[in-house]
């Protein structure tokens, strides 16, 4: 049998500093976790063992981590502590809240989060209406909202199809050569109800899916100014697992279930090959690879080294065992983090 890691496959840059930064933090002593530094619970496991304490107020998040005790607001965090802020970036008004307990901040927002919410304030400022594609009550998705409070959220083409009703009166020939002025004329012939909309997304989101909501609202504004903001590692990730699924019969993706951009991993791999999404080899099953030749391994962005390893390692065995072979197993030439 032969098994492919995906190019990219694992830890993006903003998780790797997340997590180094909350070990790094809680080396020097114990401290509170304002919502989960990173989609991963085996991750996140370990930085709880080291002495943090999860707090989580967003109901989205809250809802996917059953497996961890936590505090409920940051109201709960006595005044002066250590609190880490989760790699997704928080709002506006947490950030001020934690101000005003005193309470000392460790940034860990991965810096392409940060960019995007700087984005959103500029067209928020600029007088834009801030359309922010991504996932609803997502914690990074939130963050970027309270940067420009009027933003709305636009998760589906649908929605983006619904939104902004063109209008409906029209003008006859007359009544058109009565306008004493260019704009005048455009302004009763033009569709579009925004003046200036500004679209920015979730870092998370693919590349091909952006592409098809900003296509859907380019009708509904005169002016449309669209920012890129989806990572570095989303732009690699995605693709090599695509270009992976492509090639194989079965597909393995690698990720916690509360991670959007595992789940659209695993989405955009499903349409190619059969392909099962697993937070660890503990679920992988026998029956998956009785007739594969050949099994790809995607991972999401907060999946760490060792649980890529740990799912190689159980198919090779499962391949020796039944197969009486050695795996030919290829890991990418380089991988980007």
């Amino acid at each position: 049998m032969k098994i492919e890691i995906a190019r990219a496959a694992g830890f993006c840059f903003g998780v790797k500093r997340s997590v180094k930064l909350a070990h790094e933090t809680l080396d020097k002593g114990s401290a509170f976790l304002y919502g989960m530094p990173v989609h991963n619970q085996r991750v996140v496991e370990k930085i709880i063992e080291h002495g943090g304490t999860l707090v989580e107020d967003n109901p989205y998040a809250a809802s996917k981590i059953s497996k961890f005790s936590h505090l409920n607001s940051m109201d709960e965090i006595p005044q002066g502590s250590t609190v880490l802020m989760r790699a997704h970036g928080v709002t506006v008004q947490a950030m001020q809240k934690a101000k005003e307990k005193n309470l000392n901040i460790v940034d860990t927002t991965c810096p392409f989060v940060t960019m995007v919410h700087k984005q959103a304030k500029q067209l928020f400022d600029d007088k834009y209406q801030v359309v922010v594609i991504g996932e609803h009550g997502h914690p990074e998705v939130e963050g970027i909202r309270s940067y420009a409070p009027n933003a709305l959220i636009v998760e589906t083409i649908e929605e983006a199809r619904n939104l902004f009703q063109k209008k409906t009166q029209y003008y006859t020939n007359d009544e058109l050569m009565k306008e004493k002025t260019d704009e005048g004329i455009v302004e009763k012939l033009h569709y579009p109800t925004v003046p200036k909309l500004g679209i920015v997304s979730q870092t998370t989101q693919s590349n091909d899916h952006v592409q098809a909501v900003v296509n859907e609202l380019m009708g509904k504004a005169r002016e449309v100014r669209v920012f890129n903001t989806i990572c570095n590692a989303m732009h690699e990730m995605q693709p090599g697992a695509v270009g992976l699924a492509t090639k194989v019969d079965t597909m393995i993706v690698i990720g916690g279930k509360n991670s959007g951009n595992t789940k659209r991993q695993a989405e955009l791999c499903s349409k190619y090959t059969t392909t099962h999404w697993i937070e660890s080899q503990a679920e992988l099953k026998p029956e998956w690879f009785s007739k594969s030749k050949y099994v790809g391994i995607g991972a999401g962005a907060s999946t760490p080294d060792e649980d890529i390893d740990d799912v190689v390692n159980w198919i090779a065995k499962y391949d020796k065992e039944h197969n009486n072979v050695e795996s030919e197993i290829v890991r990418p030439a380089y991988v980007v983090h």
